[in-house]
């Protein structure tokens, strides 16, 4: 049962686009998937408050659990444990800031998948977060491993390839897959959908499907909890 991170201290990488469609795709391929929020913002639970004005027939991710508040750090180590033996897969949209709590969902997850966007600004700032990682893994012993994602990418640019060569100096795996900045994940956040419920046949979607499938082959390398 994987525990998966969404973090970056920087903001406006799309950490809970990601999360939000993540946790839908690997709902539709797996068991129940839970989607935390513990970003003070409460972006994933404001979208759960816009997803309960849905008719019924509008959500088709009837195994996806999502918390109605930002979760605080104390609330994790009280509630995680008890929790991820219910779940397939557990998102935690971690907040723009590499905090208390980012660290404490770092020392208490399997991967942490950190988006950034294809700009030499983003690029340079998510050393920050990389370094939060290995600083947990050398002091408090923190296994958690890091895998970047290029996300926010314009649509019909070579950045994306631009940005997997100046990823490469941080020594940490690139997905293979690139998250485009899409209006359809603009609108399906709107009304509290995912992508795959909003427009399943959309480009967007077929992003996340292929993020799904990477993410998918974690589960055997999860550690138990």
């Amino acid at each position: 049962m994987p525990i998966i991170a969404i973090a970056n201290g920087k903001g406006g990488v799309g950490k809970s686009t990601v999360a939000i469609n993540l946790a839908g795709a690997l709902a539709r391929k797996t068991g129940a998937v839970f989607l935390i929020d513990v970003d003070p913002q409460g972006t994933v639970s404001d979208w759960f408050k816009s997803r309960q004005e849905q008719l019924p027939n509008r959500l088709t991710h009837t195994n996806l659990q999502i918390t109605s508040l930002p979760w605080s750090a104390q609330d994790l180590t009280a509630k995680l444990s008890e929790e991820a033996q219910k779940f397939t897969f557990i998102i935690i949209d971690c907040g723009p800031a590499n905090d208390k709590i980012t660290r404490t969902v770092f020392a208490l997850s399997d991967f942490a998948i950190i988006p950034v966007t294809p700009s030499p600004y983003d690029i340079h700032s998510v050393r920050k977060t990389i370094d939060m990682i290995h600083e947990g893994k050398s002091s408090a012993g923190i296994e958690v491993k890091p895998y970047l994602l290029i996300s926010r990418k314009i649509v019909g640019t070579s950045l994306g390839c631009e940005a997997r060569e100046a990823l490469a100096v941080f020594n940490v795996p690139i997905l293979k897959t690139e998250i485009c900045q899409r209006i359809a994940l603009c609108e399906a956040g709107i009304v509290g959908q995912t992508i795959y419920e909003y427009a399943p046949d959309s480009q967007a979607n077929d992003e996340f499907e292929s993020l799904g499938k990477e993410i998918l082959k974690w589960q055997k390398q999860s550690s138990p909890h």
